[in-house]
């Protein structure tokens, strides 16, 4: 599902703010940025987002806002500077140059001199980061449950079209047989022309013909697998995947109802089945 949220925290001569954004995805894939001197903390970050989440494209940014005077030292890159007086000194000999090395041209290179501020540990940056981070992952969290609710009311609208469905095609099974029954007595009688059929022969065909064409059990496990989908919405928790099951399965029994069945309104009833299943399974991709 998709969320966004914001946090901020204080720390030491700093402040952190962190935004945290979610898009739907088939599994969980996290990407954290942070600024570079905290790339220690990345793999704390995503493994924050792992313990509350278990499907999910995450993108958690880190900015860094410094609010004091961070400890810092200024020193002389001692060897590169000999080095940089040597090469000038045989510059100058080589090209029979005038005039005296100064300051002036040492100054010039700033490499030369070199910024130091004071290491700083991770657990310190991390104790001042995690505030904002758990404030944003609970604002996204709350937006994404606001969002799960209209899409759990959505689902079970669609069951319920898919159960009443359902029950016009256990309504239409009886007839459908019926009607092949009487099809079939009626060719007979038009192949024979009067002639006698061996005793009990008719109603041998028919039952046959009756039970390859019985969906009877395939209605019954498309009604059960309806009953489990709606007991896991009710459970709540990472069920995205039992969805995805529950969902292959139905797919599965509709698809045998369509083809065990000659009847035409039969066959029109599972198409409309069908394309309720795969709205659904359009929906379930954006749950845990």
């Amino acid at each position: 599902m998709t969320g966004y949220g914001r946090g901020e925290s204080t720390g030491a001569g700093r402040s952190f703010t962190v935004e945290a954004q979610s898009l739907n995805h088939r599994y969980l894939e996290v990407r954290a940025r942070l600024p570079r001197r905290l790339t220690g903390l990345e793999l704390r970050t995503q493994q924050e987002v792992q313990r509350r989440f278990a499907r999910g494209h995450f993108d958690i940014t880190v900015s860094e806002r410094l609010t004091g005077q961070r400890p810092r030292t200024l020193r002389v890159d001692e060897g590169l500077a000999a080095a940089y007086m040597e090469a000038l000194r045989k510059l100058q000999s080589i090209g029979g140059l005038q005039g005296e090395l100064t300051l002036d041209h040492l100054a010039a290179q700033r490499d030369l001199l070199i910024h130091d501020e004071e290491e700083e540990s991770l657990e310190t940056a991390w104790a001042d980061l995690r505030p904002a981070l758990l404030a944003a992952l609970d604002a996204m969290e709350a937006m994404r449950a606001r969002e799960g609710q209209a899409l759990e009311r959505e689902i079970v609208g669609r069951l319920g079209v898919v159960d009443a469905l359902l029950g016009q095609v256990q309504e239409r099974v009886p007839r459908v047989a019926r009607a092949q029954k009487e099809r079939l007595q009626a060719r007979v009688a038009e192949l024979l022309d009067g002639r006698p059929l061996e005793p009990g022969r008719l109603e041998q065909e028919a039952a046959l013909l009756a039970d390859r064409a019985d969906v009877r059990e395939e209605c019954v496990r498309l009604g059960s697998h309806l009953a489990q989908f709606r007991a896991l919405l009710g459970e709540g928790g990472s069920q995205g995947r039992r969805f995805d099951f529950l969902l292959q399965e139905m797919n599965r029994e509709a698809n045998t109802i369509g083809s065990k069945s000659a009847d035409a309104e039969i066959s029109h009833l599972v198409v409309a089945m069908k394309a309720e299943l795969e709205k659904i399974r359009e929906q379930v991709q954006n749950v845990e």
